[in-house]
């Protein structure tokens, strides 16, 4: 009997480190690098994430990377973190 899998982007409770795979950028509909964007915003690199697009994206266009991140990464509330960020800094 075959068993069935639901997938969903639940992290069972664990910390994962950041895996850079490339997954973003074959569901991202937008011509950006979104996992060295999101790199960026978690390093606080204002000038990389100004570089990489920051003020192209907003949430939303994130809602796929984040469903299929291997490291089960908030994606939209780091992008969204990084949006307050250059606000504040401008």
């Amino acid at each position: 009997m075959k068993k069935t899998f639901k997938a969903n982007t639940n992290p069972h409770g664990e910390h994962r480190a950041y895996v850079v795979t490339g997954q973003y950028e074959k569901v991202m509909p937008m011509d950006i690098m979104p996992q060295q964007l999101i790199k960026s915003i978690i390093a606080k690199d204002l000038e990389q994430m100004e570089n990489l697009g920051i003020y192209e994206v907003i949430e939303e266009d994130m809602a796929l990377c984040e469903f299929v991140c291997t490291s089960k990464i908030d994606v939209q509330r780091v992008l969204s973190e990084g949006l307050e960020l250059m606000a504040e800094e401008s």
